[in-house]
């Protein structure tokens, strides 16, 4: 894709002469933003492991205006603004990889914002043109998928859109649809779904009521898979889930996670969405087997807990398939498949600004996938929970400082994991049939080619308009790995400026 004079006229004009700033009602999901202090709010009403945030019922109601931020005594700074704005969206950076390489992404983008009573709806546009070495190997191993954005539309093209519509029935009901991302959980992985993946299209329904809020979510994924000896099938895959969150308390919530995969296509017909799954309430598993189809049923917790100091404890549970009995026998049995993530972050740590995240992660081999691709847990060729996919442990520390306008934040993450060979499936690769596995005991986490990846980002960042999330930025990568066939370093420096909207996974 080219973007010929009259659009980068256009562009242009857009970023220097938009007049309108204000936060969305629908918050954007980078990790360095928690537009509403959600984490650490002791209110029944608040479901903060529901993501994307629509903001705040009762300001939502009784205001027109929007929020900007929160204070420590509650959800108080507010400014009225208008509800419809278009604003430019960049992503403009250069640097070096490995101090010698030049590296640089060009791309200028468009977002807009609509609003009308209980109605908003958002979009964003950012195609961009990029060369960059420290993640050729991951576009390579997702089928020319930039991690996070799009497939390649021309060499070394991609683009991040969405287009995202929210519409508030009343007090009880929400609905959310178009095309975009969707995160369950408090951590900054999450195993249950994640924004890892390249955003597809969706439906989501929110209850809420009481203490309780109850999602709906059917989305439409694409099965991109390829291997020496399947041709890519492109297909569609649908995928449909409930998620129950309960606060129990004001500071202890309990979540209740069930999903299921349905190929597009299976061994003798194009299959579309079954419409047993439609059912609000019930069970995915006894549908599964009623209808007799192979699909993939997955199950999982969310716990918090959040105390007045601005702290959350946090817990996840997924689970794929697992026997009770082979679990006992300690026979490290393959299809006992699944993960847990435990963690803690804390807001104003030891000092004022000071952001800390602690969290560690583990996935048993096999977790997520299934006997053909089409029924795996993934999305474009890119895992839908944790960008590892299965067979690893990984820590991820994260500390950031906040003074004035000035931000600075350190991510260090580490993470030990065995790799699939050509011949053989060790349970990394979600997308890999299990039924390539050898043998069905003495399957162990980092079995394969043992793999461990160190990796730290430290990050400035100065607001240029806060209000739009645009920053200019500076940041150092550094990235070890090494297995049995040696090791790799990488040393990557870069500055720009940026849209701080999306997440973009590159640190595994």
């Amino acid at each position: 894709m080219r973007l010929n004079l009259k659009h980068t006229v256009f562009l242009v004009m857009v970023f220097s002469f938009s007049m309108i700033f204000s936060q969305t009602r629908i918050a954007d999901l980078h990790y360095r933003n928690d537009t509403l202090g959600q984490s650490f709010d002791l209110n029944k009403s608040v479901h903060s492991s529901v993501k994307p945030y629509v903001l705040n019922d009762k300001l939502f109601y009784k205001s027109k205006d929007l929020i900007v931020g929160y204070q420590k005594s509650g959800l108080e700074c507010v400014v009225k603004t208008p509800n419809k704005r278009i604003y430019p969206l960049a992503n403009l950076t250069m640097g070096y990889d490995n101090f010698q390489n030049l590296t640089y992404t060009a791309g200028l983008g468009v977002g807009a914002d609509y609003g009308k009573g209980n109605f908003f709806v958002t979009g964003k546009f950012l195609p961009y043109n990029t060369k960059n070495n420290y993640v050729t190997d991951s576009v390579i191993q997702f089928s020319t998928v930039y991690p996070g954005a799009s497939r390649a539309i021309a060499p070394n093209v991609f683009y991040n859109s969405e287009l995202v519509a929210a519409y508030k029935v009343n007090k009880f009901f929400t609905f959310l649809g178009g095309f975009g991302k969707n995160f369950f959980g408090e951590g900054y992985r999450s195993l249950l779904l994640s924004d890892n993946a390249v955003a597809n299209p969706f439906l989501k329904i929110e209850t809420s009521f009481a203490s309780i809020k109850y999602v709906n979510l059917y989305q439409v994924w694409r099965d991109v898979f390829q291997s020496p000896t399947q041709p890519q099938t492109n297909a569609l895959k649908f995928s449909a889930s409930h998620y129950l969150s309960w606060n129990i308390t004001k500071d202890f919530n309990l979540s209740i996670f069930e999903t299921v995969v349905m190929g597009g296509k299976d061994s003798l017909s194009d299959r579309k969405f079954d419409l047993n799954y439609l059912n609000p309430v019930v069970f995915y598993r006894p549908v599964e087997y009623a209808t007799g189809s192979a699909d993939n049923v997955l199950l999982g917790v969310n716990m918090s807990y959040k105390t007045l100091h601005q702290q959350t404890f946090y817990y996840q549970l997924i689970l794929d398939e697992f026997l009770l009995s082979e679990l006992k026998a300690g026979n490290q049995w393959w299809a006992n498949k699944f993960g847990m993530q435990i963690g803690v972050k804390v807001q104003d740590f030891i000092v004022d600004g000071l952001y800390s995240q602690l969290e560690f992660n583990f996935v048993r081999p096999f977790t997520y996938s299934h006997k053909y691709s089409a029924q795996s847990y993934g999305n474009m060729n890119a895992p839908v929970a944790h960008p590892i996919g299965a067979n690893f442990f990984e820590l991820v520390n994260i500390l950031s400082y906040k003074k004035g306008k000035h931000q600075f934040t350190n991510k260090i993450t580490y993470s030990a994991y065995g790799i699939d060979s050509s011949a053989i499936n060790y349970g990394q690769n979600i997308f890999n049939s299990y039924a390539d596995r050898e043998g069905n005991y003495g399957h162990e986490i980092m079995q394969g080619l043992k793999t461990n990846v160190f990796n730290n980002q430290i990050i400035y960042e100065f607001p240029i308009a806060k209000a739009i999330n645009l920053y200019a930025t500076a940041q150092y990568n550094f990235r070890f790995e090494i297995n049995t066939y040696g090791y790799k370093t990488n040393h990557f420096v870069q500055v720009g400026l940026k849209s701080r909207i999306w997440n973009k996974y590159t640190d595994f």
